[in-house]
């Protein structure tokens, strides 16, 4: 029962944990090529050059990977990208 209760505990904090948190990072082979940029809408333009730069050295960006999130309450948008690998031979 004890062992229950734990599992029920840790599954409801995992589904009401925030998932928006504003971190950046960078593409990588240790992310599988992901990346996330913050930006402040209100300031700032869509940032796919930015995002281009950043998958550069692979081989681009994939477009339809682009998912951005408006935060709530606020200016700030979150975008999760992936670059593209579609020339990336080993």
């Amino acid at each position: 029962m004890k062992n229950f209760l734990f599992l029920l505990v840790l599954i409801t904090s995992q589904a009401f944990a925030d998932k928006s948190l504003p971190e950046f990072y960078e593409p990588s082979t240790a992310n599988n090529y992901q990346g996330r940029l913050v930006y402040n809408s209100a300031k700032e333009s869509y940032p796919i050059g930015k995002m281009k730069s950043l998958c550069e050295q692979f081989t681009g960006i994939d477009t339809a990977q682009i998912k951005c999130k408006k935060q709530k309450n606020k200016d700030t948008s979150i975008c999760e990208y992936k670059c593209s690998l579609h020339w990336l031979t080993n």
